[in-house]
């Protein structure tokens, strides 16, 4: 904000500068004043405009390091439009009397806007508060790479985690992923990792795939957009929270939506939990599928911020505390195996680091940062 308080300044400078140029050009000099050589000043003139404009047209424009912003080109933009009507008048016989006096100021003006136009490089990223908006619908996601520990956790039969972050949908069609490290091919007849999913605009659920074709769904009947909340599936196929259900299995999913326990499921007997080990990237508001890139269905648009997963089962104060952000992630958390706030604009789009440092993501296709006011 203050870059952008200083060019303001500037241009106010200017302004006053070319008010007291302009009055000066316009006005009568004596009429013993010799005739001078007009082609000299409009070469003069037509050099400073061709050094303003290269510096504005070769300048990289935005809100990272190296960049200027926008509203730093009005710098180069008033001292040009003042040349161009010196050298238009001076060429017409409008200007009956030019002078080097008269020249010279001009020159001054634009070598002062040229230094001040470099005064606002940002020299250091700031970033500002914002919503991060990816439009699946329209071939935008998030791609956070590919890892084994985004869906393995632990020995077959044995695996512990937790997936949690805040969502809101902008708007669904048909099915859709929120986040997705799954897999599933018919003709292999395999369903591997996991997917927070909107399932037929009505039911957002964490889909597990299991070993054998099978699948867990456990999930909350849902069709709200524009409008945060809080979702976190919990998985330990040894039980969660050592809970069974009324004939004694134990409940190894279970669903939460702002804080709150909404679904819950008992596995599948023989049929643990499949990581997907193919390798693929997770994704966020679409999908990919196997190896062969990404599918055209699975889409989803919509909002995503505080996005952590851990190789542990929370408890639900935990995940009320995470909601809170009563526990604030830093990313030293022994048992993070990733997080990405997303609460902030970025200084390079396609590599976010995440809290722990070791993993980034990249922002592909119709996205963008929407500034908290």
């Amino acid at each position: 904000m203050k870059k952008v308080t200083k060019v303001k300044m500037l241009l106010i400078m200017l302004c006053a500068l070319f008010i007291s140029v302009c009055s000066i050009s316009c006005s009568d000099d004596d009429d013993n004043v010799l005739k001078v050589d007009t082609v000299a000043f409009i070469s003069q003139l037509t050099d400073y405009q061709n050094q303003l404009e290269t510096l504005r047209d070769g300048s990289q424009y935005g809100n990272k390091t190296g960049m200027y912003p926008e509203e730093s080109r009005d710098i180069l933009e008033l001292v040009l439009i003042q040349i161009k009507k010196s050298i238009r008048q001076i060429e017409n016989g409008e200007e009956t009397n030019p002078s080097q006096e008269k020249v010279d100021e001009l020159i001054q003006a634009a070598k002062k806007a040229m230094e001040d136009f470099k005064a606002t490089v940002i020299i250091e990223y700031v970033s500002v508060a914002a919503e991060l908006y990816v439009d699946g619908q329209n071939d935008g996601y998030i791609d956070f790479g590919a890892s084994e520990n985004y869906s393995k956790f632990g020995n077959t039969g044995e695996q512990v985690f937790t997936v949690e972050l805040w969502v809101k949908l902008k708007y669904t069609s048909g099915f859709g992923s929120v986040v997705d490290v799954f897999i599933e091919d018919g003709t292999g007849h395999y369903r591997k990792g996991w997917v927070i999913n909107n399932f037929d605009n009505k039911r957002l659920r964490m889909s597990l795939g299991m070993d054998n074709w099978g699948l867990l769904e456990p999930g909350i009947d849902f069709s709200t957009t524009e409008k945060w909340v809080h979702f976190a599936a919990v998985i330990n196929e040894k039980g969660v929270d050592g809970d069974v259900n009324s004939e004694g299995k134990p409940i190894v999913v279970k669903v939460y939506m702002n804080g709150e326990l909404k679904d819950q499921a008992t596995g599948l007997d023989g049929n643990p939990y499949n990581p997907n080990d193919l390798g693929t990237s997770m994704i966020a508001f679409r999908h990919m599928g196997g190896n062969l890139g990404m599918t055209n269905d699975w889409k989803l648009s919509g909002y995503i911020k505080h996005f952590h997963l851990w190789k542990s089962a929370k408890s639900q104060g935990e995940i009320k505390k995470l909601m809170n952000e009563e526990i604030r992630v830093t990313g030293q958390e022994d048992d993070l195996v990733c997080g990405w706030e997303f609460d902030a604009t970025v200084e390079d789009d396609t590599n976010i680091p995440d809290l722990t440092g070791k993993y980034s993501a990249k922002l592909l296709g119709e996205y963008k940062w929407i500034p908290l006011e």
